[in-house]
């Protein structure tokens, strides 16, 4: 391997110390939808993908071959006109110094959360990302398109036909896959040096916010999605408890599940015994407004404690990528340790 390979290698590792649970991808599980999950959105932990490691050796080259979830996909010169269909790789742009031309938004500009919309200059909504409209793509005519490797395997082809399209991990890819492949966006991007930069600001950041964290914290902390018909949480393979990892935080939920996301019950929840709750809920009256009114529900240790806590869905969830990762790592530590 190249000094250059090693050094990113490193980096990333660094990271994947910290959250060495969020670093193991499964494979099996159900596949049925997860509740209170986006639309087409598959429940089984992403498969653990292409590492980066094999595209490293195409950075500066005026002509890359880059391997991706999906295939292998060649591009020429320096792209400029990116659509992204997922937020994390809207991220992965800014974090080059890039702007997308189109962005799968779900129609809802304000998902893109404040640290990352200032960040991005004018685009063109694709519509949602479970389905982007193909059109609407065609008609901005890019030069490259970053796509989910699970949500749009069933167009891959399509998107293929109409600018050069590379496949990772995100909907429910986990934090170590995230990183991996904006590393591998960086590459197609002929944007290298930049994101190895960016990669280790991110790795500093993240090991000062552990750092905050007392080295005797054993609490464990759910994180979950509300809605109004289900209670979703989420174990240590998914993206944000990785994330909380990174800083010395673990999840009480089990990783032998091969699942990304899992339906809580109020019984499930009580026997599973979350010190912290990190809770993002969805706009209007959600199951846990029902649950709160249950005597069962004060038996839960971060109820009782009054350690659970309402967060940003967008930023917590829907967002991913390096600049969701530390807005959700620096919320993380002001609301547990004040600071």
């Amino acid at each position: 391997m190249s000094h250059s390979a090693t050094k990113v290698r490193r980096t990333v590792a660094a990271l994947a110390l910290f959250a060495a649970a969020a670093a193991l991808t499964g494979c099996g599980g159900s596949s049925s939808p997860a509740t209170g999950a986006a639309p087409n959105a598959d429940r089984a932990a992403a498969a653990e993908g292409v590492s980066p490691d094999v595209n490293l050796d195409q950075c500066g080259k005026p002509t890359r071959t880059v391997k991706h979830d999906l295939g292998t996909t060649t591009v020429t010169g320096n792209p400029t006109k990116v659509v992204a269909l997922e937020y994390s790789f809207v991220d992965a742009l800014v974090a080059v110094g890039m702007s997308p031309v189109g962005v799968a938004d779900d129609d809802q500009p304000k998902r893109i959360i404040p640290a990352l919309r200032e960040k991005v200059g004018p685009y063109k909504s694709v519509g949602l990302r479970a389905t982007p409209n193909i059109q609407v793509i065609t008609a901005l005519k890019p030069d490259l398109i970053v796509a989910d490797s699970g949500r749009h395997k069933a167009i891959y082809a399509q998107l293929s036909k109409i600018a050069p399209t590379i496949a990772y991990a995100s909907l429910n890819g986990n934090y170590q896959q995230v990183l991996d492949s904006e590393m591998s966006t960086a590459i197609a991007l002929n944007k290298c040096d930049e994101m190895k930069t960016r990669l280790a600001e991110h790795a500093k950041t993240m090991a000062d916010l552990k750092a905050v964290a007392p080295a005797d914290e054993s609490r464990k902390a759910l994180f979950v999605r509300a809605s109004d018909k289900g209670f979703t949480g989420f174990p240590p393979k998914a993206y944000t408890p990785g994330v909380l990892a990174v800083i010395g935080i673990k999840s009480p939920l089990p990783d032998e599940s091969g699942d990304a996301s899992v339906s809580l019950t109020l019984e499930t929840l009580v026997a599973t015994k979350p010190d912290v709750m990190f809770i993002a809920p969805n706009d209007g009256p959600t199951l846990r407004d029902t649950w709160a009114k249950s005597p069962l529900w004060k038996e839960i240790p971060a109820v009782k404690n009054n350690a659970s806590y309402d967060v940003d869905p967008n930023e917590w969830s829907r967002s991913r990528g390096l600049i969701a990762s530390e807005v959700v790592a620096k919320e993380a530590v002001k609301l547990l340790y004040g600071k």
